[in-house]
C-alpha cells in the first residue's frame, strides 16, 4: 500500500512540473514580450539594418534639403580703392530669406544698411554716407548635413546710396550754413565665401566675407564685408 502511494506521489509531482515547462514554453509574445530568437528573424533584422539609406540613418544628412531658412546678421564694411578716400569701416545689419532648392543649391535674398564713418572730421561739418543693399545671391554649399559646410557665392544687388552734407560756421559773429542731400541706386555684384556652421538641427552660424563691387559714375565703389550671422531652418 505504501509503494502504491509513493508511486502515485512521483507519478503526480512528474505530471505537474511537465505541465508547467509545457505552460512556459506555450505562453504567447502578448503577455512575455520576448520575440523567440529565430533565423529567420534575425535574417530580417540583418537585411533591414543594410538596405536603410544614408539620409535615414543620418538625419543630419539631409538638413539642407528643400527648406527655407530665414537670419540676421551684421558686419564690418571695409571701404577700398577710391571710396577709402573720403571714408573709413561702416558697421551694418542685414535681414535674409533664403531656399534650398537642391541638396548643395542656396537662393538667398537679403536686404542691408550700411553707414560708413567720415576718415577725418572738421568740427561744425557733418557729411553722412551710406548704402542699402537689396541683394539676390546663389550660393554652392559644399559637405551639406555636415557639422562645417563651406560655401561660395555671387550676388546681384541694388544699392541704394545716400549721401548728405552740412555745415554751420560762425565767423565774427556770423552764422553760416548750408546743406546738401543726394540720393541714387546703382547697380553692383559681390562675390562671396563662406561657411554655415551646423549647430543645431534648426539653426546654422554663417561666417562670410563679401567683396562689393557697385557701378557708379566715374569708378566703381568698392569695399570688402566681413559678415557674422545665423540663419534658421524652417522644418
Amino acid at each position: 500500500m505504501k509503494k502504491v502511494f509513493y508511486y502515485a506521489v512521483i507519478v503526480i509531482l512528474g505530471s505537474t512540473i511537465t505541465t508547467h515547462a509545457e505552460m512556459k514554453l506555450e505562453l504567447s509574445q502578448d503577455i512575455t514580450g520576448k520575440v523567440q530568437p529565430t533565423f529567420g528573424n534575425s535574417q530580417m533584422e540583418s537585411n533591414l539594418k543594410l538596405d536603410l539609406p544614408a539620409n535615414v540613418t543620418n538625419p543630419a544628412g539631409n538638413e539642407l534639403l528643400k527648406l527655407w531658412l530665414v537670419g540676421l546678421a551684421a558686419d564690418a564694411t571695409i571701404p577700398v580703392g577710391d571710396l577709402a578716400d573720403g571714408w573709413s569701416t561702416g558697421f551694418s545689419a542685414h535681414a535674409m530669406v533664403g531656399y534650398m532648392i537642391a541638396r548643395s543649391i542656396l537662393l538667398q535674398l537679403s536686404v542691408g544698411y550700411i553707414k560708413f564713418s567720415e576718415k577725418e572730421s572738421v568740427e561744425g561739418v557733418d557729411n553722412s554716407y551710406s548704402w542699402v543693399p537689396i541683394a539676390f545671391a546663389l550660393s554652392y554649399v559644399f559637405n551639406p548635413g555636415k557639422k562645417f559646410m563651406p560655401y561660395v557665392g555671387l550676388a546681384a544687388a541694388l544699392y541704394l546710396i545716400s549721401y548728405s552734407y552740412s555745415y554751420s560756421i560762425s565767423v565774427l559773429g556770423t552764422t553760416y550754413s548750408d546743406s546738401f542731400d543726394d540720393s541714387t541706386t546703382k547697380f553692383g555684384i559681390a562675390p562671396q565665401l563662406g561657411a554655415f556652421y551646423l549647430a543645431s538641427a534648426a539653426v546654422l552660424l554663417n561666417l562670410s566675407i563679401q567683396y562689393h563691387l557697385v557701378f557708379t559714375e566715374g569708378s566703381s565703389s568698392t569695399a570688402l564685408g566681413i559678415m557674422f550671422g545665423f540663419m534658421y531652418a524652417l522644418h
